[in-house]
């Protein structure tokens, strides 16, 4: 089906003024409602006015003054977001999923340390004695611990302890005083159970609060969330609009999700939307969780020739706001300068996420403390390092500073991450974190105890210690860079929800749960349905929309791993044949 053939209902417009209106009426009949948002269609908009709506009508939907409607998001970027457009409205109690939680939660001290003498989880850390009468249960860094008087709750913890409490009709209807009205945002991504334990009396004893979902559960991309929701008491609405992205764009969107078709502004551009597929590359390809995939350095070469030589070379060199996307974080820190890094920890997340102590101390501190040195930033300098600014009693005092960031900025050049972090450990000039520290001693403790030529074996935290002081410091420094988002490289995890006028998609294998040319193959006609039921279809179409729903202008699709015939004819039919190319090589790395 070409472009020409393709009609949109109404405009992005009327689609979005049709979805608000059914979000109103659902208010008004003070009905649960899932407002179905796809890429681009300005979620956050009608979660806005929803909120507007309310304010305007306070006596009918606040009736008391102390009286709020909750609005918990998904992150502190998204809250801020909200109160800022609500002119902090104090009608409005807008907060991050967690602490809306702990909000709800925390005066309910007996019931919490009971729920947690129950669990097996909180069994294992209590050694066996379950009572915690006298302790206080608290809410902080998200560290499980047991301490003198209290216990710190994980993260996770929040989540299914408020899933057991929503249980108890009492609580429901002490929440429901409070907050007569809760709009959860980017419903997809909360912890599974939760939606569903929120609106759980709804219909049978009426002392739940209205509740409104907004997001969309096609970009469900994240483990033990919750993705679509489904209750009786939902009442569904579908935003069919995309604000986003020109019309060839929002035409492939609808190939691969015809069931929410969306449609684009009225004044939107054509767009393009171009296939590339390596099927004759020469050399033998990869295997294992790579299977079908092209070497890296054909990847690699790929993408060189594809920002150019190839035809959307053009778009791609003209573009100010442009990135490419990867699928596997191997692939992005060998175009980017730390190839040894996925290969110290055991998953990405440890340092990628910055959950490694010494990582997120390096990337979030010394590389910037560095950067402010050289250019001499020294209020930063401090800043950074923590604490007041030290005293400098005289040259003697600045000598010291200046000479170890010297030698700190020579070694962090050329050195290695164990010598970076011996010359930190060396100097008296200012603390290191706890962790870290904590972490160095226990290494250097496990290194003592070894016998000669014995080499280091457990535990896992500190033989990736050990290897990530191996590395070239180097690799810290264009890890930072990736994450300071000063490259146009980016995982497709990490872009949820932003968007970008050209977007350049690697799309390819390296983990075993997507398959992106199998869940293509599960469009074609005469497919087998068990396609659409395999563990990595879904995963693997969502994560590929994801991907796909972020370009407004031109999106460009390189595909590394091998596609089936009945991939190629679904593209094909998706975007016409004129943009489907192959790319020819010379040779196992060079493409013509």
């Amino acid at each position: 089906m070409s472009l020409n053939s393709q009609t949109f209902a109404d405009t992005a417009e009327q689609a979005s003024e049709k979805a608000l209106s059914a979000v109103f009426s659902a208010l008004d009949h003070g009905r649960n409602f899932k407002l179905e948002a796809g890429a681009g269609a300005g979620k956050t908009y009608s979660l806005i006015q929803a909120l507007k709506y309310i304010l305007e009508r306070r006596g009918r939907f606040l009736p008391r003054t102390d009286q709020r409607v909750a609005c918990l998001t998904y992150t502190k970027v998204a809250r801020d977001e909200i109160n800022a457009r609500t002119d902090g409205n104090p009608a409005i109690f807008a907060d991050t999923l967690h602490g809306f939680l702990w909000e709800m939660i925390s005066p309910y001290q007996k019931s919490l340390a009971a729920l947690l003498s129950e669990s097996e989880v909180w069994r294992a850390i209590l050694s066996g004695d379950p009572n915690l009468d006298g302790f206080a249960i608290d809410y902080d860094l998200g560290i499980r611990g047991v301490h003198e008087d209290r216990v710190t709750l994980h993260h996770d913890d929040i989540p299914a302890l408020a899933i057991e409490l929503f249980g108890n009709k009492k609580f429901r209807s002490l929440t429901t005083d409070r907050f007569p009205i809760v709009f959860i945002d980017e419903y997809q991504d909360t912890p599974a159970g939760l939606g569903e334990a929120v609106i759980a009396g709804h219909k049978s004893d009426r002392v739940s609060p209205v509740v409104g979902f907004f997001g969309d559960h096609w970009q469900q991309i994240y483990e033990k969330t919750c993705g679509s929701i489904e209750n009786p008491t939902l009442t569904p609405i579908q935003k069919n609009a995309n604000f986003r992205s020109d019309k060839s764009i929002v035409h492939f969107l609808n190939c691969l999700r015809p069931e929410l078709p969306q449609s684009p502004q009225d004044d939107a551009g054509v767009g393009t939307v171009t296939i590339y597929h390596t099927n004759f590359w020469p050399g033998a390809r990869l295997g294992r969780n790579w299977k079908g995939q092209i070497s890296q350095e054909a990847t690699q070469a790929c993408l060189d020739w594809l920002q150019t030589t190839s035809a959307s070379s053009v778009w791609i060199r003209e573009s100010t706001d442009y990135k490419v996307l990867m699928l596997t974080h191997r692939t992005i820190a060998n175009e980017l300068g730390y190839p040894s890094l996925p290969g110290v920890f055991k998953y990405n997340d440890s340092f990628v996420k910055k959950e490694n102590p010494v990582v997120e101390y390096l990337v979030d501190t010394i590389e910037p403390a560095l950067i402010a040195f050289r250019e001499r930033k020294y209020g930063d300098l401090f800043s950074l390092l923590g604490g007041r600014k030290p005293t400098l009693r005289g040259p003697k005092d600045k000598l010291w500073w200046s000479e170890f960031f010297d030698s700190l900025d020579r070694t962090s050049t050329k050195g290695m991450v164990g010598e970076v972090l011996d010359l930190i450990f060396s100097q008296q000039l200012f603390s290191v974190p706890t962790r870290v520290a904590m972490l160095e001693r226990e290494f250097r403790d496990a290194l003592s105890i070894l016998e000669q030529g014995e080499a280091l074996r457990e535990p896992r935290k500190l033989t990736e210690f050990q290897a990530l002081r191996m590395i070239s410091y180097s690799e810290i420094r264009a890890l930072y860079s990736y994450l300071d988002d000063s490259t146009i490289f980016s995982t497709k995890h990490s872009v949820k929800g932003a968007e970008f006028d050209d977007v350049v998609v690697v799309a390819g294998r390296g983990w075993s749960k997507y398959d992106f040319a199998e869940m293509l193959s599960a469009y074609a006609p005469q497919s087998s349905p068990e396609l659409k039921e395999a563990n990595s279809f879904e995963p693997s179409r969502n994560l590929f929309y994801v991907s796909a729903s972020r370009a407004k202008h031109n999106l460009a699709l390189l595909f590394v791993q091998e596609l089936h015939d009945d991939t190629l004819a679904v593209l094909s039919d998706w975007v016409g044949p004129e943009n489907i190319v192959s790319i020819e090589f010379e040779d196992s790395v060079t493409p013509r």
